[in-house]
């Protein structure tokens, strides 16, 4: 075995690792903020010292706030009703919905 056939070995599953990181990330945000908090604890949480306080204050969990974070409490679900500056939540009009048409190819 050549030193680019044990490179690729390890290059190409690190790579497909990280991108499935990332897709998981990005479409399971709670489940990835449950793992990290788990992380946390098991580095020691606050009470860890040196690089694994660190480390877990890097995995804590932060505080969620605003849309898109990922956290919706199904509520009415607009944008103003999960930032704190606003006391009403934004009135939804009919310019703000967009029609989607499906066309048969044949």
């Amino acid at each position: 075995m050549s030193l680019y056939h044990a490179v690729e070995t390890l290059l190409v599953p690190l790579i497909v690792l990280a991108c499935t990181i990332s897709v998981l990330a990005r479409y399971a945000p709670r489940t990835r903020e449950r793992i990290k908090a788990g992380l946390a604890a098991r580095l020691g949480g606050t009470d860890a010292t040196g690089w694994r306080r660190r480390a877990a204050a890097w995995l804590a969990p932060q505080a969620a706030a605003g849309c898109a974070s990922g956290c919706d409490s199904g509520g009415c679900n607009t944008c103003g009703s999960s930032t704190a500056g606003s006391a009403q939540p934004a009135p939804v009009t009919q310019a703000s919905e967009q029609v989607i048409r499906f066309v048969a190819k044949r």
